[in-house]
């Protein structure tokens, strides 16, 4: 015969005083409270489930009255009639729980910037820093501090048209490429389950993409103009001597900007440019013509002292700054529709092609011209050959160039 159990009272619960040993005290239905020799006292529900004799801990009295016991009581046994187990049940809450929140943690802000941290490796620190730039401005504001895992379709598309609205669609399609980057790291790392940037299509959101043609000079008449203006230039002297040098060298403004004295070797007559500050992360050995070989030593009573070759004006320990090169250009007359510090390179690569194997021109093939601009060859067997190869062809193509560029200018 069942022992009976006489239900729980208020004044009882309150009364029950601490024992040398722990005990309990019976409510019915599984429920009793375990008095604890600290002074304690904590609900607790003795039930069976699968045959197997289970105790749930409920909470503590009094924040949890007797009322409450109950209640939760007659909640839980309806689970175990249903066929559930009340503690399987808590363990399944806790864990889906601890998943929320570590969802809350991984915003994209924190996978985006390890994601960057780790991508520094990769590229240049230019374009690395540009990639910074990219995310603080045109990211950041519409999705930084949401879950990576919660983010929509749509919060791309939106920073995406936002891009295209503000008429700046070659930015958006880099920033479709960075967050395409980002995501694919995050679902790696198990940050997020799917890539929804693949799944966008790029052209219904922002259109066809143009290939964008740097503005240059191709004519004689106005590379001639060109170089005099730079000649005449009466601004910075470390920024007109950086200025004087980029036509024959015709490197990414990053490049001429942090060019420092330890990368020349005057000897051989190169330019070692780290692989650390090359786009392509391949160390660059470039050829230098005579011409630059004499700027070099007529600036070197200015900065040689220092560690850049062309420092800003503000602070000889510093490079100049991004825009120094593009303000004096600006300053010159000539407009963004004119002339970039690109354009040095594009109009090389121009007079370069349109001259070779010609009567007044040079002999050397489209691979050497694209190794002096420091493309990078995506096949790696041929790229480490060429690099061998052209080598003497790179110094008889620039030095021929020069040549091109003194003639233009004094004719």
């Amino acid at each position: 015969m069942a022992r009976t159990i006489i239900p729980l009272t208020n004044i009882e619960i309150k009364s029950a005083k601490p024992k040398e040993k722990d005990y309990k005290l019976f409510d019915g239905g599984g429920l009793f409270l375990l008095v604890v020799k600290s002074g304690g006292k904590r609900w607790r529900l003795k039930y069976r489930f699968n045959n197997k004799e289970k105790v749930l801990s409920i909470g503590t009295y009094p924040t949890i009255s007797l009322k409450d016991a109950r209640e939760i009581r007659d909640d839980y046994k309806n689970l175990i009639a249903k066929g559930i187990d009340p503690i399987e049940q808590k363990r399944q809450a806790k864990e889906e729980n601890n998943t929320n929140e570590k969802k809350k943690e991984n915003t994209f802000y924190k996978v985006s910037q390890e994601w960057h941290k780790n991508y520094e490796s990769e590229v240049s620190e230019n374009y690395h820093d540009k990639l910074g730039k990219a995310l603080q401005n045109y990211i950041y504001p519409f999705i930084k501090n949401q879950s990576i895992e919660d983010i929509s379709r749509l919060n791309i598309i939106e920073i995406l048209q936002d891009l295209k609205n503000k008429g700046i669609v070659e930015t958006a399609n880099r920033v479709y490429t960075t967050l395409n980057k980002i995501y694919k790291y995050a679902v790696t790392l198990e940050y997020t389950s799917h890539n929804i940037i693949a799944d966008i299509e790029k052209k219904t959101i922002l259109g066809k993409r143009e290939k964008r043609h740097y503005p240059t000079f191709t004519k004689d008449k106005d590379i001639k103009a060109l170089l005099l203006a730079i000649n005449d230039y009466n601004g910075d002297y470390s920024t007109k001597m950086a200025l004087k040098m980029l036509p024959y060298v015709f490197v990414r403004s990053f490049n001429i900007r942090y060019c420092e004295w330890s990368e020349i070797d005057f000897e051989n007559k190169l330019w070692i440019i780290p692989k650390e500050k090359m786009k392509t992360k391949i160390e660059f050995i470039l050829p230098l013509p005579n011409q630059v070989i004499n700027l070099l030593n007529e600036i070197k009573p200015f900065s040689g002292s220092g560690k850049y070759v062309f420092p800003s004006f503000r602070d000889k320990d510093k490079p100049m700054s991004d825009n120094t090169i593009i303000g004096a250009l600006r300053r010159m007359g000539y407009a963004k529709d004119e002339l970039v510090a690109h354009s040095f390179r594009a109009m090389f690569s121009t007079i370069a092609y349109e001259n070779a194997n010609t009567e007044n021109g040079h002999k050397y093939t489209g691979e050497v011209i694209e190794a002096l601009l420091a493309h990078k060859e995506q096949n790696k067997i041929k790229a480490a050959y060429n690099r061998a190869l052209y080598r003497d062809s790179m110094r008889g193509l620039i030095e021929w160039y020069a040549e091109y560029l003194d003639y233009i200018k004094c004719k």
